[in-house]
C-alpha cells in the first residue's frame, strides 16, 4: 500500500492511499495519520481519507478506521472518506460504520 498525507487547509488533513488496507498496511497507514494529527500545531478538525484507489479493507483496516474516527470525535473534528467503492462500501455497512461516518 502506498498513501501520503497532505495539509488541506489550516485544520485539515486529506489522505490518498491505494491497495489494500489489511493487517500487513494499516497498522502503519493508521500510526502515520495519528502522529501525523497528534504532531500537528493546529488542531485538526477534519480528515479526509480518499478511499478511490483502496481495493479492499479487512476487519484490522476496520479497526484503524474506527481508532481515527473517535481520535477526530474528541477533537470535536469529522472523519470523512471519500469515493468509496461499492463493496468496500457492503464492508463498512456490514459494520454499522455507515451510521456514523461521513461518506462523500
Amino acid at each position: 500500500m502506498e498513501f501520503s498525507i497532505k495539509k488541506s487547509g489550516i485544520n485539515s488533513l486529506y489522505v490518498q492511499a491505494s491497495g489494500r488496507l489489511d493487517l500487513d498496511s494499516a497498522v502503519e497507514y493508521g500510526t502515520k495519520i495519528k502522529d501525523t494529527i497528534e504532531d500537528s500545531e493546529e488542531t485538526i478538525k477534519e480528515l479526509v481519507l480518499d478511499f478511490s484507489a483502496i481495493t479492499f479493507i479487512s476487519s484490522f483496516g476496520l479497526k484503524v478506521i474506527l481508532e481515527l474516527y473517535k481520535l477526530l470525535k474528541n477533537q470535536e473534528g469529522v472523519l470523512k472518506l471519500k469515493s468509496v467503492s461499492e463493496q468496500l462500501m457492503d464492508s463498512f455497512k456490514m459494520v454499522g460504520f455507515d451510521k456514523f461516518l461521513v461518506f462523500e
